[in-house]
């Protein structure tokens, strides 16, 4: 796979990620957490596999920190989002976090 499909891949898992995080502080059904969670950890692990593939620059950085943007936007409109309330700040948030996770804070 090349770089570019591979930041998409990895944008999208990060998207992932954001998702099922806000779903497990936000969600009406607290029975879902624990799946939510494996989820989690299987995107991050799934994720930190296509990150070891290539060396990332300040510009690769900032397509995976778009991408993911995009990627969050699209997978938020979904229809079990529909009846999730959460602060917009959040999604933000925990973006940053997981960008400071994969590259520290560089």
């Amino acid at each position: 796979m090349g770089k570019n499909r591979t930041i998409k891949t990895i944008a999208d898992l990060i998207a992932g990620m954001i998702t099922h995080r806000i779903l497990t502080k936000y969600t009406n059904k607290p029975e879902s957490i624990h799946h939510m969670e494996s989820e989690i950890n299987n995107y991050r692990e799934i994720m930190m596999g296509f990150m070891s593939e290539f060396n990332w620059n300040n510009e690769d950085r900032k397509k995976i920190l778009e991408e993911s943007k995009k990627s969050m936007e699209k997978e938020l409109k979904k229809p079990h989002f529909s009846d999730v309330k959460f602060p917009s700040w959040e999604k933000e948030k925990i973006l940053e976090e997981i960008m400071k996770e994969m590259f520290g804070n560089s």
